[in-house]
């Protein structure tokens, strides 16, 4: 039981940073909420849809496998990337799906037509003036939870336990 506890007390520990520290942490989403989400922002065979901080990939996947779209998903966290990788290749996408490790805080997202987010508040309001400064006219951006305070909501809908909120730039 010691031995456990050991092994589980470093995950706790970064666990309780971010929480303090009012940052995402990774809570995989079920899978009528990602359906939900990405139905709210009306994906079109040409879109690219950016996964901010994708986690496990299954957002990417379910979008790549449902409407065809090429999906980019940007992980900073290395054991999410690499389950991300794992998850992708296990479903046989690499050619759908461009997986980045890096904080998307540094990376170029003008590419993207279609953005999904399930941060935090804090990291929205940080992540707000770079999606403005970025993305094209017309590019639409859910957001899990977490508002973008200042921009006018196109829609609102519940999603499990929580609302999703389509912003359009």
């Amino acid at each position: 039981m010691l031995e456990i506890l050991l092994v589980l007390l470093p995950f706790l520990l970064f666990f309780l940073f971010k929480l303090i520290r009012s940052e995402a942490i990774f809570i995989p989403l079920p899978k009528r909420t990602i359906e939900q989400m990405l139905e709210l922002t009306n994906i079109k065979k040409n879109d690219i849809l950016y996964d901010l901080g994708c986690g496990d990939g299954i957002v990417l996947i379910f979008a790549a496998k449902k409407y065809g779209i090429k999906t980019v998903g940007i992980e900073k966290n290395p054991l999410l990337f690499w389950l991300s990788e794992r998850n992708i290749r296990k479903n046989k996408l690499k050619n759908k799906i461009q997986l980045i490790k890096n904080d998307f805080f540094k990376e170029d997202l003008s590419k993207a037509t279609v953005v999904l987010v399930y941060l935090s508040q804090k990291t929205n309001d940080r992540l707000k003036p770079k999606l403005e400064k970025e993305l094209k006219r017309g590019t639409k951006i859910v957001s899990a939870d977490h508002v973008f305070k200042g921009w006018k909501e196109i829609k609102r809908i519940k999603t499990g336990h929580f609302y999703s909120h389509l912003y359009k730039i």
